[in-house]
Protein backbone atom coordinates (compact mmCIF):
# COMPACT_ATOMS: atom_id res chain seq x y z
CA UNK A 1 0.00 0.00 0.00
CA UNK A 2 3.15 2.33 1.03
CA UNK A 3 3.88 2.51 -2.86
CA UNK A 4 5.84 5.67 -4.20
CA UNK A 5 5.64 6.30 -8.29
CA UNK A 6 8.47 8.20 -9.25
CA UNK A 7 8.92 10.18 -12.78
CA UNK A 8 11.66 11.28 -14.71
CA UNK A 9 11.21 15.17 -16.35
CA UNK A 10 9.19 15.16 -19.07
CA UNK A 11 11.53 16.15 -21.88
CA UNK A 12 9.39 15.65 -25.21
CA UNK A 13 6.01 17.62 -23.55
CA UNK A 14 3.97 19.00 -20.95
CA UNK A 15 3.04 18.04 -17.82
CA UNK A 16 -0.28 18.70 -16.14
CA UNK A 17 -2.55 17.93 -13.05
CA UNK A 18 -6.12 17.54 -12.23
CA UNK A 19 -8.09 17.95 -9.42
CA UNK A 20 -10.49 15.06 -7.76
CA UNK A 21 -12.56 14.06 -10.57
CA UNK A 22 -15.33 12.03 -8.94
CA UNK A 23 -16.87 10.42 -12.19
CA UNK A 24 -16.76 13.68 -13.57
CA UNK A 25 -14.89 12.37 -16.73
CA UNK A 26 -16.15 14.82 -19.35
CA UNK A 27 -15.22 17.80 -17.45
CA UNK A 28 -11.61 16.08 -17.53
CA UNK A 29 -11.70 15.75 -21.63
CA UNK A 30 -13.13 19.14 -21.77
CA UNK A 31 -10.01 20.70 -20.15
CA UNK A 32 -7.22 18.40 -22.28
CA UNK A 33 -9.36 19.74 -25.26
CA UNK A 34 -8.94 22.98 -24.01
CA UNK A 35 -5.12 22.84 -23.52
CA UNK A 36 -4.73 20.50 -27.00
CA UNK A 37 -3.17 17.91 -24.71
CA UNK A 38 -0.83 15.73 -26.90
CA UNK A 39 -1.04 12.45 -25.77
CA UNK A 40 1.93 11.31 -27.90
CA UNK A 41 4.18 14.20 -25.73
CA UNK A 42 2.08 15.40 -22.83
CA UNK A 43 1.24 13.34 -19.63
CA UNK A 44 -1.41 13.89 -17.04
CA UNK A 45 -1.34 13.51 -13.17
CA UNK A 46 -3.95 13.42 -10.82
CA UNK A 47 -4.82 14.12 -7.27
CA UNK A 48 -6.84 10.80 -6.70
CA UNK A 49 -10.39 10.44 -5.84
CA UNK A 50 -11.25 9.35 -9.45
CA UNK A 51 -14.18 7.66 -8.49
CA UNK A 52 -17.59 8.35 -6.36
CA UNK A 53 -20.77 10.82 -6.98
CA UNK A 54 -20.07 11.95 -10.80
CA UNK A 55 -21.82 10.06 -13.44
CA UNK A 56 -19.54 7.78 -14.73
CA UNK A 57 -17.06 6.61 -12.20
CA UNK A 58 -17.03 3.21 -14.12
CA UNK A 59 -14.80 5.00 -16.88
CA UNK A 60 -12.42 5.13 -14.47
CA UNK A 61 -10.53 2.08 -15.76
CA UNK A 62 -10.35 3.48 -19.47
CA UNK A 63 -8.37 6.27 -18.09
CA UNK A 64 -6.24 4.41 -15.39
CA UNK A 65 -5.26 2.32 -18.91
CA UNK A 66 -3.90 5.13 -20.68
CA UNK A 67 -0.21 5.33 -20.65
CA UNK A 68 -0.08 8.68 -20.40
CA UNK A 69 -2.24 9.10 -17.33
CA UNK A 70 -0.66 8.86 -13.74
CA UNK A 71 -2.91 8.77 -10.61
CA UNK A 72 -2.23 8.67 -6.84
CA UNK A 73 -4.38 6.60 -4.76
CA UNK A 74 -7.50 8.86 -2.95
CA UNK A 75 -9.52 8.38 0.15
CA UNK A 76 -12.64 7.26 -2.45
CA UNK A 77 -10.50 4.33 -4.09
CA UNK A 78 -9.37 3.31 -0.43
CA UNK A 79 -13.16 3.25 0.62
CA UNK A 80 -13.57 1.07 -2.54
CA UNK A 81 -11.25 -1.43 -1.74
CA UNK A 82 -11.56 -1.38 1.90
CA UNK A 83 -15.40 -2.23 1.07
CA UNK A 84 -14.76 -5.46 -0.18
CA UNK A 85 -13.76 -7.04 3.43
CA UNK A 86 -15.00 -4.64 5.42
CA UNK A 87 -19.16 -4.18 5.62
CA UNK A 88 -18.78 -1.00 8.13
CA UNK A 89 -16.28 0.49 5.98
CA UNK A 90 -19.11 -0.63 2.61
CA UNK A 91 -21.86 1.21 4.71
CA UNK A 92 -20.09 4.75 4.69
CA UNK A 93 -18.77 4.40 1.40
CA UNK A 94 -22.28 3.75 -0.32
CA UNK A 95 -23.24 7.30 1.75
CA UNK A 96 -21.21 9.21 0.24
CA UNK A 97 -21.11 8.26 -2.90
CA UNK A 98 -20.24 4.19 -3.69
CA UNK A 99 -23.42 3.52 -4.92
CA UNK A 100 -22.83 2.92 -8.51
CA UNK A 101 -20.99 0.20 -7.45
CA UNK A 102 -24.21 -1.77 -7.48
CA UNK A 103 -24.98 -1.46 -10.98
CA UNK A 104 -21.56 -2.03 -12.30
CA UNK A 105 -21.00 -5.16 -13.96
CA UNK A 106 -18.86 -7.99 -12.39
CA UNK A 107 -15.52 -7.79 -14.96
CA UNK A 108 -15.50 -4.17 -14.50
CA UNK A 109 -15.33 -4.27 -10.69
CA UNK A 110 -12.64 -6.46 -11.17
CA UNK A 111 -10.93 -5.00 -13.88
CA UNK A 112 -11.22 -1.60 -11.79
CA UNK A 113 -10.09 -2.82 -8.27
CA UNK A 114 -6.95 -4.20 -9.35
CA UNK A 115 -5.87 -1.12 -11.20
CA UNK A 116 -6.98 0.85 -7.80
CA UNK A 117 -4.79 -1.69 -5.74
CA UNK A 118 -1.74 -0.70 -8.25
CA UNK A 119 -2.12 3.40 -6.99
CA UNK A 120 0.58 5.26 -5.06
CA UNK A 121 0.09 6.86 -2.07
CA UNK A 122 2.41 9.54 -3.82
CA UNK A 123 4.24 10.68 -7.17
CA UNK A 124 7.34 12.28 -7.38
CA UNK A 125 8.29 13.95 -10.69
CA UNK A 126 12.06 14.91 -10.86
CA UNK A 127 12.60 18.31 -12.51
CA UNK A 128 16.06 19.86 -13.06
CA UNK A 129 15.62 22.18 -9.68
CA UNK A 130 13.86 19.86 -7.09
CA UNK A 131 10.93 17.20 -7.23
CA UNK A 132 7.52 17.88 -7.25
CA UNK A 133 5.64 16.06 -5.20
CA UNK A 134 1.33 14.17 -5.73
CA UNK A 135 -0.76 13.39 -2.98
CA UNK A 136 -4.40 13.10 -2.94
CA UNK A 137 -5.19 14.73 0.64
CA UNK A 138 -1.64 16.73 2.83
CA UNK A 139 1.39 15.52 4.36
CA UNK A 140 1.93 15.85 8.04
CA UNK A 141 3.03 19.02 9.36
CA UNK A 142 6.90 20.74 8.97
CA UNK A 143 7.55 16.70 7.72
CA UNK A 144 10.54 17.06 4.65
CA UNK A 145 9.50 15.72 1.67
CA UNK A 146 11.88 13.45 1.40
CA UNK A 147 11.22 11.85 4.83
CA UNK A 148 7.03 11.60 4.05
CA UNK A 149 8.40 9.47 1.31
CA UNK A 150 10.06 7.48 3.40
CA UNK A 151 7.40 7.08 6.13
CA UNK A 152 5.08 6.00 3.40
CA UNK A 153 7.83 3.03 1.99
CA UNK A 154 7.96 1.65 5.60
CA UNK A 155 4.27 1.88 5.78
CA UNK A 156 3.84 4.31 8.51
CA UNK A 157 0.05 4.31 9.34
CA UNK A 158 0.03 7.85 9.90
CA UNK A 159 1.71 9.40 6.91
CA UNK A 160 -0.62 7.20 5.14
CA UNK A 161 -3.45 8.32 6.78
CA UNK A 162 -2.72 11.86 6.33
CA UNK A 163 -2.33 11.34 3.02
CA UNK A 164 -5.28 10.29 2.31
CA UNK A 165 -7.58 12.24 4.64
CA UNK A 166 -6.10 15.16 6.06
CA UNK A 167 -7.57 18.80 5.53
CA UNK A 168 -5.58 20.26 8.49
CA UNK A 169 -3.37 22.68 6.56
CA UNK A 170 -6.24 23.74 4.32
CA UNK A 171 -8.40 24.36 7.47
CA UNK A 172 -5.02 25.87 9.35
CA UNK A 173 -4.31 27.74 6.44
CA UNK A 174 -0.71 26.69 7.52
CA UNK A 175 1.95 28.89 5.22
CA UNK A 176 5.05 26.52 6.32
CA UNK A 177 4.76 24.79 3.22
CA UNK A 178 6.78 21.53 2.81
CA UNK A 179 10.33 21.50 2.72
CA UNK A 180 12.54 19.88 -0.12
CA UNK A 181 9.83 20.09 -2.86
CA UNK A 182 9.70 22.80 -5.78
CA UNK A 183 5.75 21.96 -5.31
CA UNK A 184 3.22 19.86 -3.92
CA UNK A 185 -0.10 19.11 -5.45
CA UNK A 186 -3.04 17.82 -3.61
CA UNK A 187 -7.32 17.68 -3.55
CA UNK A 188 -9.64 16.50 -1.31
CA UNK A 189 -10.25 19.66 0.37
CA UNK A 190 -12.73 21.80 -1.94
CA UNK A 191 -11.52 25.22 -2.16
CA UNK A 192 -14.07 27.76 -4.27
CA UNK A 193 -10.09 28.48 -6.62
CA UNK A 194 -7.42 26.62 -6.47
CA UNK A 195 -5.12 27.50 -2.78
CA UNK A 196 -1.93 28.07 -2.60
CA UNK A 197 -0.07 27.38 1.12
CA UNK A 198 3.88 27.75 0.75
CA UNK A 199 5.07 25.25 -1.64
CA UNK A 200 1.56 23.54 -1.21
CA UNK A 201 -1.07 24.08 -4.00
CA UNK A 202 -5.03 22.61 -3.30
CA UNK A 203 -6.82 21.96 -6.58
CA UNK A 204 -9.77 20.23 -5.87
CA UNK A 205 -12.54 23.15 -6.52
CA UNK A 206 -15.43 20.44 -6.21
CA UNK A 207 -16.45 19.00 -9.67
CA UNK A 208 -19.27 16.82 -9.17
CA UNK A 209 -21.35 20.10 -7.31
CA UNK A 210 -19.90 23.17 -8.90
CA UNK A 211 -19.21 21.53 -12.16
CA UNK A 212 -15.39 22.94 -12.33
CA UNK A 213 -13.06 20.92 -12.84
CA UNK A 214 -9.62 22.15 -12.39
CA UNK A 215 -6.18 21.19 -14.53
CA UNK A 216 -2.89 22.97 -14.15
CA UNK A 217 0.37 22.88 -16.02
CA UNK A 218 3.26 21.93 -14.19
Amino acid sequence: MGRIERFSPNTIGRDFVAGDVHGQFHLLSEQLDRFAFDSRNDRLFCVGDLIDRGRDSQAAVRWLEYSWFHCVRGNHEQMALDAQSDSNVRFTWMLNGGEWWDDTPSPIRRKLLSLLDALPIAIVIETAHAPVGIVHADLPPETRWSDFLDQVERGDRNAINTALWSRRRVYNRNNTGVPGAAEIYCGHTIVDVPLTLGNVHFIDTGAYTTGRLTVVRL
